[in-house]
């Protein structure tokens, strides 16, 4: 691979709110302070219209937190509407609702859904239910007609059997266009670590092809960056500033070399060798 930056990054995730309603077994929330966050609109118009310059890059709409929680959720998804190629977003959809259905069918391209098999769903997804969130899921997709491709995704933890796993995709393949397994990661607060280490390792593709945007305009690495010192400031900064910058340069020398002193890239054995394809886990498409 050869080893060259995008002019802009070619995958820019917004993180709308770092605030979540559910407190899930698993999720690597537990080990950060203070994720009760809420970007502002004007910072949302600010990076929605430069990154409206490259509207072949993909928007994401999510990261540590539940999105749908904004309480402008349905003016930021207008605002990004027809402005770039594909948007994406992730949602536990326990906030779903017919006010949003519109919104989201005119601005998402692809929306996944975070669930987990009905027998380990209430017990993983606290305070959560399955049959409640699974008739929001439900009634979106008769809504959609298929017009968003949608995903439902669950993570693979030793307390979901083989049989739990078999159901969920059973459950789901006929009803959505994607079904995804992930691995559990993060466990011990060590963020992007798996429970089995990744050998042979190449350089991610993430430091030259996505950049993060927190929602208090700091940005991460990745979507494995939970709380790293910050590689800029879009509040301060442009986005192609930062990812021109030297801070971004350094890093991806790193990477280039295998050489790693940054604390989170070294660490994590979430890494993408090829953009959209980590290479753990398990995709089941329709």
């Amino acid at each position: 691979m050869k080893y060259v930056p995008s002019q802009f990054p070619s995958r820019l995730e917004i993180e709308l709110v770092s605030d979540c309603n559910l407190r899930c077994t698993y999720c690597p929330r537990h080990y950060v302070n203070n994720l009760k966050g809420y970007m502002d609109f004007e910072l949302f118009r600010k990076i929605i219209t430069e990154a409206g310059n490259n509207p072949e890059t993909i928007i994401v709409l999510h990261r540590r937190g539940e999105s749908m929680l904004h309480p402008d959720f349905n003016k930021m998804l207008h605002y990004a509407a027809g402005k770039f190629k594909e948007v994406q977003m992730a949602t536990n959809a326990t906030v779903l609702n017919e006010d949003k259905f519109e919104a989201i069918v005119n601005a998402i391209t692809f929306l996944s859904f975070s669930l987990d098999a009905p027998g380990v769903y209430n017990q993983t997804r606290i305070p959560a239910r399955y049959h409640l969130v699974e008739r929001k899921i439900l009634k979106f997709l008769e809504f959609n007609k298929g017009r968003v491709k949608t995903q439902v995704s669950m993570v693979r933890t030793e307390a979901a059997s083989e049989e739990d796993v078999r159901l969920f995709k059973e459950i789901w393949h006929d009803r959505v266009d994607r079904v995804r397994i992930y691995e559990e990661h993060s466990k011990g607060g060590v963020f992007g670590a798996l429970k089995t280490p990744r050998v042979d390792r190449k350089p991610c593709v993430m430091p030259i092809y996505e950049l993060l945007v927190y929602e208090d305009g700091k940005v991460g690495r990745c979507n494995h960056d939970w709380n790293g010192n910050p590689m800029g400031d879009t509040l301060e900064q442009t986005i192609s500033d930062i990812w021109d910058s030297a801070k971004y340069e350094n890093l991806r020398k790193q990477h280039d070399m295998l050489t790693f002193t940054d604390p989170v890239c070294k660490n994590c054995d979430s890494w993408y060798p090829e953009a959209g394809n980590q290479g753990t886990g398990m995709v089941l498409e329709k």
